[in-house]
């Protein structure tokens, strides 16, 4: 553990949090998250710290900082320490009218966008419903079918994960089913100008726009 690391939490911690999220350092940005939650006693915060500390990764990757394998040494530790804090989040005791569901597809392995919007709907008293990660078209199609979200989610990278979108949304439309769909992240941006779904740039973007949909129709 280096002299940094070893250094008592400054302020509220989130400095340090975000140093070692993107050092891709995943034990020690979990350690610490907790010991922001357990000084602080709020694990909100730390979530947007996560969230702001993931963006920088990803515009250091746009301008061809970060490799691919730094990008995931960082979403990893994001995702350990997103899944340490989450049982400590407080939640908004009203409950919004509405399910959503968040689910990857195939081609796009990476699962912290997921897991953020998630942990947000959940912070901000919405029916969130995990539907799961890796899923084909069909997959999709079928938790879809099960579950009946008003709204389906999903976190894009690749332009073949927004390909594979467009056929889930098909095999949605074949069975009879309506829903509004919204995708988000850097893959997403080539579904600009389809119909069947709304593109938004990063979680906070899909959250807002989720919440406007919903809220609107309470």
């Amino acid at each position: 553990m280096t002299t940094e690391e070893q250094a008592q939490i400054p302020d509220d911690g989130s400095k340090q949090l975000t140093d070692l999220i993107l050092k891709g350092d995943h034990e020690n940005a979990a350690r610490v998250a907790v010991e922001i939650v357990t000084k602080s006693g709020s694990a909100n915060d730390v979530v947007d710290t996560i969230s702001d500390a993931m963006n920088i990764v990803s515009d250091l990757h746009e301008m061809e900082r970060y490799s691919v394998g730094e990008v995931e040494k960082c979403e990893n530790a994001a995702e350990k320490s997103l899944a340490v804090v989450r049982p400590m989040i407080k939640l908004d005791n009203r409950k919004i009218k509405g399910r959503v569901m968040v689910s990857s597809l195939v081609e796009d392995p990476h699962s912290f966008d997921r897991t953020l919007l998630l942990t947000m709907l959940e912070i901000g008293g919405f029916t969130a419903i995990d539907g799961g990660t890796d899923l084909s078209p069909e997959q999709v199609a079928g938790k879809v079918k099960q579950h009946k979200p008003d709204i389906l989610a999903v976190p894009l990278i690749t332009e073949t994960a927004a390909r594979r979108l467009v056929n889930a949304n098909t095999l949605i439309e074949d069975t009879g089913g309506r829903i509004t769909i919204i995708a988000y992240g850097r893959g997403a941006q080539s579904l600009s100008g389809q119909k069947f779904t709304t593109v938004e740039t990063d979680s906070l973007s899909a959250f807002s726009k989720i919440a406007e949909i919903l809220i609107s129709k309470a």
